[in-house]
């Protein structure tokens, strides 16, 4: 440290001290500068440079949809048709030439359908529907069914997990005079929920376990007929 003795100048009414301090934040000034160097402001190496839209190494933009859930697969269902150089399947083409918008897939389609409405239509009671998709007396004996259900409080539940196989296993074309029909009788194996609880709750028939089942459905249509009316169910029963 330095001191200022024996120095004197005649500076007229200027502020003296001014210029003293003035001086010292020079001499600060060069001390730093001696320490921090002289860089100021941005380099070039300092600035982030955004990469070029056909660089290789660009991350993928973000996906803002959220991604869509995927399905569970529906198992694939066995179609089991008869051979063209058997009755049943000489009867399938018969049936086609006395109505040529008959399909035998479409008609294997219509049925899985018919099978699903018609088994949750008699378990909720839907009586509407089954009318629409039986022939009388198998509506009559649907409608008798749901009918002692109800007079003893009882609960049906059904519920179709799966279909493992359709096959078509019997195929018949009744010519008349009058109106030629077509049968087709259907078997249908499927895993199912399906018991019959009663007004406290408790099993009647059936296993709340899933449990594989056996149906064959008859099916039958008018052809020939330009009524409106399409496949409907005739009757059905259960296999072993």
């Amino acid at each position: 440290m330095f001191r200022l003795t024996g120095f004197k100048m005649d500076f007229g009414n200027f502020p003296v001290d001014i210029i003293f301090f003035a001086l010292v934040a020079g001499f600060l000034i060069l001390r730093l500068r001696s320490v921090l160097g002289k860089k100021t402001g941005f380099n070039k190496e300092d600035m982030v440079t955004p990469p070029s839209s056909n660089s290789a190494n660009r991350p993928q933009a973000l996906n803002n949809n959220p991604e869509k859930p995927i399905e569970p697969v529906k198992p694939k269902v066995e179609i089991n048709l008869p051979a063209m150089d058997t009755p049943a399947g000489q009867a399938l083409s018969r049936i086609a030439q006395l109505d040529p918008s008959f399909v035998t897939q479409k008609f294997v389609d219509g049925s899985e359908i018919v099978f699903r409405k018609v088994l949750t239509a008699f378990a909720t009671e839907d009586l509407a529907v089954l009318k629409s998709m039986l022939v009388v007396d198998a509506y009559n004996a649907f409608e008798s069914s749901i009918m002692a259900r109800r007079n003893l409080q009882e609960k049906q539940m059904i519920e179709i997990k799966s279909i493992h196989s359709i096959t078509l296993t019997n195929v018949q074309v009744i010519e008349d005079i009058s109106v030629n029909r077509a049968v087709i009788e259907v078997q249908f194996i499927s895993n199912q929920i399906n018991c019959t609880f009663d007004k406290d709750g408790n099993p009647v028939t059936g296993t709340e376990s899933v449990t594989e089942f056996i149906d064959f459905w008859t099916f039958e249509r008018l052809l020939g007929v330009n009524s409106g009316i399409s496949w409907r169910l005739k009757s059905a029963r259960s296999g072993k």
